[in-house]
């Protein structure tokens, strides 16, 4: 089935301003209408700023804090301004703190002319072997949060959010910023101890 991309809205700041008071009052609409809206903008701020040489995964990872942010003082703020300016200040502390962790980390290029000897690269890798790793890195993360481990097994078992809700004995608002972490976090380990990234 295909997505079917929505036409982007336009709304002035008092139907913000509303959007969030509604939200606050528990109208999950509204909460998914106002946070789809400041996503959006989210995103065009951080690709502004690819000259940092951040990956597309960095830019929804900084875009993701900055609405777990919003999401967690959703109840103090008072009007949209309020939710932007929480918001830009966690994106630019995000894209900043990204930036120097991928400086500091990613190797050097080399040109390939300097490559003294050559490698081959399997083009389909066993799947087993991804299997295994997979499988290790879901027991270190089980080390690190049972929870995270319990939601990516969950997923990877065809088990739906409702399901794993009820599971773990937790609210479904509280989900995507769980699974959120647990990709994240599963996302380093594989990049730390296995040098794969996605």
């Amino acid at each position: 089935m295909e997505a079917v991309e929505k036409a982007a809205r336009a709304y002035t700041r008092t139907e913000l301003t509303e959007l969030l008071r509604r939200a606050q009052e528990g109208s999950p609409g509204a909460l998914e209408e106002f946070f789809a809206f400041l996503r959006e903008r989210m995103l065009v701020l951080a690709r502004r700023r690819q000259s940092l040489g951040l990956r597309a995964a960095d830019i929804e990872d900084v875009v993701q804090e900055a609405m777990l942010a919003v999401h967690e003082h959703l109840p103090r703020l008072r009007t949209w301004e309020d939710a932007l300016r929480l918001a830009r200040g966690v994106l630019r502390n995000q894209l900043s703190v990204h930036a120097r962790y991928r400086r500091s980390r990613d190797p050097l290029e080399v040109p390939l002319e300097e490559v003294v000897r050559s490698c081959r690269v399997e083009v389909h890798p066993e799947t087993t072997e991804l299997e295994r790793i997979l499988e290790q890195a879901l027991d270190e993360l089980y080390r690190i949060n049972p929870q995270y481990a319990a939601v990516l097994r969950g997923i990877c078992n065809g088990l739906s959010k409702k399901e794993l809700c009820r599971i773990l004995g937790i609210a479904s608002n509280r989900f995507d910023a769980l699974l959120y972490r647990s990709r994240r976090t599963l996302r380093r380990l594989l990049k730390e101890r296995w040098g794969i990234e996605w």
